[in-house]
């Protein structure tokens, strides 16, 4: 199947997954928690730490709740899981506005809206994604990923505006209001295929499942995929980037209050964050079905360090550019992160694979912001970790650049699984 029939046939699940992730728990969460913490700090003293305590409970929530909601995705299909998921996103941010009195009320709330939030995440929009495209799978995701970006650009303006005008409490109603859209989105458009199909196949049956699947099989594949060097590579590079792109976007509203910038024009630099991602994945997402995913890293790793660097050596006039650039790298991250999994590792073993690496990547998006914070405290400013960001950043693009070609991997997989006993891994679809 060519391209463009592919987008023909699946636009109304393209424009689905856009909107649903970007009013899902990332798109909700990552972007806008921070707008609170000054709030926060007045109403009960929630110190940076504290802070980065929360973020930390709420990617541990969040790399829990990946385990339990892919579950419910195998289960009840992609629309009934996320629209559960949504409504509990929802009602826990309205949680968190009536019950949040005291840090520890707040880290365990936050902790929940991770977990809750964790059916809203990548895990389902991108499997429907990429079930539904091969050819044009790469351009599929990034679209899709955009939602994230348009949230990142409108919601933190939106949200500030709120929390000025009516206060912390409201501003989590908002944030509740449009996790509440998410529901609709799911019921109504929000389909996967039952099988999963090549690019030459007829467009495949609609139900919540994608087929069945030899279990024991389905593990000795797991098991082979986790042994590949590009797995654990993979692991790295991606550990050391989401540290950076964590820390560095959950505090940079009280960082560049620190530098200078008053709330208000520290709300207009976060939303260079949306544009930044919406550019790497409309331009990541295009080139990744012609160029090396990995290498496409690279590049999006040393523009992000070239905005820490910025800002840390030359102050509150490089906002614009540092905030750019966490956009730009947190943007090649999350869109890449998936399209790498599909074509390393195949479709028929990618939910496993991908809710390995993106839940243990939820888990170091924890300890970034607590360390980011932690590090404030102890000197007193945020340049310490602006430092260390730009050296993480550095080494993540070296790890990147050591990656197999997809084509590599599949042959040493191969290799791998010769035996009679042993299962193949279903080959990428990339260069058919």
């Amino acid at each position: 199947m060519r391209k463009l029939d592919e987008f023909y046939r699946g636009w109304p699940q393209l424009i689905a997954c856009t909107a649903g992730l970007g009013v899902g728990v990332i798109g909700l969460g990552s972007y806008n928690l921070g707008l609170f913490a000054k709030d926060l700090e007045h109403a009960f003293g929630l110190t940076k730490t504290q802070y980065g305590a929360g973020y930390l409970a709420f990617t541990l929530g969040l790399a829990l709740g990946l385990q339990f909601w892919g579950r419910m995705l195998s289960r009840f299909g992609a629309a009934r899981t996320v629209a559960a998921s949504a409504l509990a996103l929802a009602l826990c941010f309205l949680a968190i506005a009536a019950g949040a009195r005291s840090p520890v009320t707040y880290i365990g709330l936050i902790g929940l809206l991770g977990f809750v939030g964790g059916g809203t995440s990548g895990l389902p929009y991108t499997r429907v994604v990429s079930s539904w495209f091969d050819r044009g799978r790469g351009l599929a995701l990034g679209l899709t990923q955009v939602g994230l970006g348009l949230c990142g650009a409108a919601f933190p303006l939106l949200i500030a505006a709120v929390i000025h005008q009516q206060g912390w409490h409201v501003g989590y109603v908002a944030l509740a209001a449009l996790a509440a859209t998410g529901v609709p989105i799911a019921l109504l458009v929000l389909r996967d295929p039952r099988a999963e199909t090549t690019a030459s196949e007829a467009p495949p049956q609609r139900a919540g499942k994608l087929g069945p699947v030899d279990m024991q099989a389905l593990e000795r594949e797991f098991a082979e995929a986790k042994r590949s060097r590009a797995f654990w590579l993979m692991f790295v590079a991606f550990t050391l980037s989401t540290l950076v792109v964590s820390g560095n976007a959950q505090h940079m509203a009280p960082l560049l209050t620190e530098s200078g910038a008053a709330p208000g024009t520290a709300a207009k630099y976060i939303s260079l964050v949306g544009i930044g991602t919406i550019c790497v994945r409309l331009i990541c997402g295009w080139l990744s079905d012609y160029v090396q995913a990995s290498w496409l890293m690279v590049f999006s790793c040393l523009v992000g360090a070239a905005g820490l660097l910025a800002i840390h050596f030359g102050g509150i006039r490089y906002a614009a550019f540092y905030a750019f650039s966490v956009g730009w790298t947190f943007g090649g991250e999350i869109d890449l992160v998936s399209y790498m999994c599909t074509r390393y590792f195949g479709l028929r073993v990618f939910p496993r694979v991908y809710a390995w690496q993106y839940g243990s990547l939820c888990i170091v998006a924890g300890i970034g912001p607590f360390s980011i914070g932690w590090l404030a405290d102890q000197f007193g400013s945020y340049q310490p970790g602006l430092m260390l960001s730009a050296v993480l950043a550095i080494a993540a693009s070296a790890v990147f650049a050591m990656m197999p070609r997809y084509e590599q991997n599949e042959a040493s997989t191969e290799n791998a699984n010769s035996s009679p006993n042993s299962p193949q891994i279903e080959p990428s679809l990339h260069n058919q």
